[in-house]
């Protein structure tokens, strides 16, 4: 079920809606008199008298409703009103549903005008809901009661009649046989006269009883007047309450939706972290990796430490070298000179001339091993050069891979 609403009409047959729970039943149904029009012509199209319908007013509202009947006729509860109930797909009525409906018009209609009478409504929807409700089959028949008194009194009449026809006949009898009797007409008096002294006393203890059900009477009315205004001022109150808890219910419901929209991006959120986790992992992975090559460049930084220092050793080596060579080279051209002047002097010194170029051609050797010793070692310089330089610009990617994605 959805919902439950009270239906009253006026003395023109004009519905309005006057109970509705939950509170905005009919707004959430988009339900109005005007969709409703259809049942209410049916019910009153039943001879004005309660009657149950069940009926479906569009595709997506169905109702199940009880008419309390016109109150020129019987009724149950009260008269003009109508329970109307919500039903939805899933719903399977009992066969008793409809005596539980009269059940409600019967016992809570005549409260309408209590102040908890919502509270109490919704109470019976959900009694009617969980099929709590005992049935109710009886109504109450307007006008039998005073048919019943009026066949009485002319039972009565027409018993006096007969009465006073027999006695006319005995003393018609009497008469004729002269056997008159006169009533003790004394007596009749007295008795009478009692009769009367009563009837004026019961008269005016009656009299004063009126007078105070009259005062009682306007008292009443005038605290069921205060009470009306009060009423009315507990309706306007109730009214503003109702409002608030309708905008409460719209800030809920937004709170809601900003809930689940956070719940979404907290969801994002979470992805991408598990996202971040793993790459900070695999980050870390590079790093471990990165910080092995790092170590592998600090024993290459110790080798070329050690290359540099040897090639300053072999340049140190290489500057004495050419400086005996240039000390070898004066000193041949001063062997050369003196040679010469030897040639020039004597040629008798053959042998020591041709041991001495001799000697010449082995220094001569002796140096051209010495030049490529030195061009080797400038080869070896050169590639141990070019290995640094490639080593040293692989270290400075890794260390801009670092730097850039913070791994510090």
């Amino acid at each position: 079920m959805k919902g439950i609403i009270i239906l009253e009409f006026d003395e023109n047959d004009i519905p309005s809606i006057s109970t509705q729970f939950p509170i905005n039943i009919c707004e959430f149904l988009k339900v109005t008199t005007e969709v409703l029009q259809p049942l209410s012509s049916q019910h009153l199209a039943k001879k004005m008298e309660p009657n149950y319908v069940q009926m479906k007013l569009t595709d997506d509202i169905t109702v199940s409703s009880f008419y309390t009947g016109f109150s020129f006729r019987h009724y149950v509860g009260k008269p003009n009103y109508a329970i109307v109930v919500f039903l939805s797909e899933d719903d399977f009525l009992i066969d008793d549903f409809e005596g539980m409906m009269r059940r409600i018009a019967y016992e809570l209609l005549p409260k309408k005008e209590a102040l908890n009478f919502d509270d109490i409504f919704g109470r019976y929807y959900d009694m009617l809901k969980n099929e709590e409700l005992t049935p109710y089959w009886e109504e109450t028949i307007e006008g039998e009661t005073s048919k019943v008194v009026k066949e009485e009194i002319e039972k009565k009449e027409k018993e006096k009649e007969k009465s006073e026809e027999k006695t006319e006949q005995t003393e018609e009898t009497d008469i004729k046989t002269g056997e008159v009797t006169l009533p003790d007409t004394t007596e009749k008096l007295k008795e009478l006269q009692e009769k009367i002294s009563d009837l004026e006393a019961l008269v005016a203890e009656k009299s004063s009883k009126i007078r105070e059900l009259t005062n009682k009477y306007t008292e009443i009315k005038s605290n069921n007047t205060d009470l009306s205004t009060e009423r009315d001022n507990l309706k306007k109150e109730l009214s503003e309450q109702y409002i608030k808890l309708e905008n409460w219910s719209q800030q809920m419901a937004d709170l809601n939706e900003n809930n689940a929209k956070l719940m979404t991006e907290n969801k994002d959120l979470f992805s991408q972290i598990e996202q971040q986790q793993a790459e900070l992992e695999t980050k870390e992975k590079d790093i471990e990796q990165l910080q092995k090559k790092l170590h592998g460049f600090d024993d290459v930084g110790k080798e070329y430490e050690k290359i540099i220092l040897e090639k300053e050793d072999l340049r140190v080596a290489n500057r004495s070298l050419n400086s005996e060579v240039k000390t070898m080279e004066k000193t041949l051209e001063k062997l050369n000179s003196e040679i010469e002047k030897v040639k020039n002097q004597n040629s008798i010194h053959i042998d020591s001339i041709t041991s001495l170029k001799l000697e010449i051609k082995d220094y001569k050797d002796q140096l051209a091993a010495t030049e490529d010793g030195d061009s080797e070692l400038r080869n070896q310089i050169l590639d141990l050069k070019k290995e640094i330089k490639v080593l040293r610009r692989e270290r400075d990617h890794y260390m801009k891979i670092i730097k850039e994605n913070d791994l510090l």
